[in-house]
Order: C-alpha cells, then sequence, then structure tokens
C-alpha cells in the first residue's frame, strides 16, 4: 500500500532521523491504532455491527453505533434536509456490510467540518507505520 500525501506529511511530522524517537514513535501510533481496534471489535461484540465514530479532539465525546443507531440517524438527517450527512451515512452502512466477514475495523473519523469512514487492518496499518518511518529515517 502506497501511503498517500496526507500520511506522507503526517509521518514528517511524529518521525525524525533520530532511531530512538522513532522507535518511540513507531510503538505509540501502533498501541493507538491496536487500542482503537480493540474498542471497535469490543463493541462489535456486545452491540452487533455497525461502526466506531472517533473524535480526535475530544476522544471521551468518541461512540460506537450500530446499524439500527445509524439507519435512525439517516431518518434524522431526511427530516433536517441534511442531505450530505444522509449520504454519508448510507454509504457507511453499505462499507459495513462489505466488510461484514473481515477482520477490518470501521472507523468514522469526526472533525468539525466533515466525517470521513476508514477501515483499519492492523497487518496493513503496521505495514505503513513502517514504512513511514523508514522513509522518515533514510529522507
Amino acid at each position: 500500500m502506497t501511503p498517500n500525501r496526507s500520511a506522507k506529511d503526517l509521518a514528517s511530522k511524529l518521525f525524525t532521523k533520530s532511531e530512538v524517537q522513532n522507535r518511540i514513535a513507531v510503538s505509540t501510533v501502533k498501541m493507538i491504532i491496536g487500542d482503537i481496534v480493540t474498542l471497535y471489535e469490543e463493541f462489535k461484540k456486545a452491540e452487533g455491527l455497525g461502526a466506531l465514530f472517533f473524535n480526535p479532539s475530544v476522544p471521551e465525546n468518541s461512540t460506537y453505533l450500530n446499524i439500527e443507531d445509524i439507519k435512525n440517524d439517516i431518518i434524522l438527517a431526511e427530516e433536517i434536509m441534511d442531505n450530505d450527512l444522509k449520504d454519508t451515512l448510507k454509504k457507511l452502512l453499505n462499507v459495513i456490510d462489505k466488510e461484514r466477514d473481515t477482520n477490518n475495523a470501521v472507523v468514522v473519523l469526526l472533525d468539525s467540518h466533515a466525517l470521513s469512514i476508514h477501515l483499519v487492518d492492523l497487518n496493513t496499518t503496521e505495514e505503513t507505520i513502517n514504512e513511514l518511518a523508514n522513509a522518515a529515517f533514510r529522507d
């Protein structure tokens, strides 16, 4: 998997020429992503298929919504005529359905401007993190 431009920009801020600092940064990023995947898996077991809505700015406001919750939010989005939100939530339902039998965590990142849907596979993510850290160390 080739990292996109925003991933490379983030990597340039996280990783440096110092091998020790890179090891700490790599371990920290892997631990955070591992925690997100673990949280998703625990909620999925307890509440059924759904998505983890993660708010990086205010993590305590993060939540898990199962399929029924998301369908209810689609109805609310229709009532307030927010077509962008409605379309994003419908897309999310399709993603959840497609990922039903995989080990990928379905995570929705929240920010003040938009929602973005991400699939997190720990193996692929670990490879990407290592690749970015190695590239930053070489540059």
